[in-house]
């Protein structure tokens, strides 16, 4: 499979061959359409698109020239087929590939991007907004609680996964509900928090809500990006 690419600010298209291991055995191109930039670095190693493909709303991650740059592209792709499929579409966005464009002349720069479901925008500035965020009146923190529910799958034996960079960006809101985005640093992990044959929620933190979690160390939920994420929500303050 392949994608026809062109950016906004160039005149050129160019073809990327599909490289991931959801690629099927055909070469019926993908188009994109309405393609406009949210995010661009001068350097060019590293944008973000928006565009419309076959109807759906999609975010591409692009890269070109930049070595570095397009091995973490290749190493999201991985990640979103080896470890999230199970959460896509649910928890975190659709994967529609990763595209590669490898020049026949060496003074061509490689091109490369993965193409992924939009999913709205960061629902907070600050995690520790979250808490807050959409709470009913009743005062359930449903969008925090859905949140945290998503990180603490990550981080079982189904998906085994550390995010490693989880900030309150990579959190959108999409329809009401949250989705996590950014999986380029994320890493295997065996996570210690999780007891054998225990599922890990809420209802079994060392601590619950209203009780002062900034004050414990990491080992009170022994892992270290649960226990930071969980200090950076506030999640032990009344």
């Amino acid at each position: 499979m392949s994608l026809i690419l062109k950016l906004p600010d160039e005149t050129e298209s160019y073809k990327l061959l599909r490289q991931d291991k959801g690629a099927v055995e055909n070469d019926y191109p993908v188009t994109l359409t309405d393609i406009t930039f949210l995010y661009k670095k001068t350097d060019n190693d590293n944008q973000i698109l928006r565009a419309k493909m076959s109807g759906k709303d999609v975010i591409v991650k692009f890269s070109h020239g930049e070595r570095i740059a397009m091995r973490r592209l290749k190493h999201e792709s991985q990640i979103y087929v080896d470890r999230l499929k199970p959460l896509w579409g649910i928890h975190v966005p659709k994967f529609y590939g990763f595209y590669l464009y490898t020049p026949l002349d060496l003074d061509e720069m490689f091109r490369a991007c993965i193409i992924l479901q939009y999913c709205g925008e960061p629902a907070v500035s600050d995690l520790s907004q979250l808490k807050d965020y959409r709470s009913d009146d009743l005062g359930i923190r449903q969008f925090r609680n859905d949140t945290l529910d998503i990180v603490f799958r990550l981080h079982s034996p189904e998906i085994e996964l550390a995010h490693d960079a989880l900030n309150a960006f990579h959190i959108l809101d999409f329809q009401g509900k949250p989705f996590l985005i950014d999986f380029a640093g994320a890493t295997y992990h065996d996570c210690f928090a999780w007891e054998e044959g225990k599922q890990l929620t809420r209802d079994v933190l060392p601590v619950k809500e209203g009780e002062v979690l900034r004050q414990m160390g990491s080992q009170s939920v022994e892992c270290y990006e649960l226990w930071y994420f969980l200090k950076s929500l506030d999640y032990g303050l009344p």
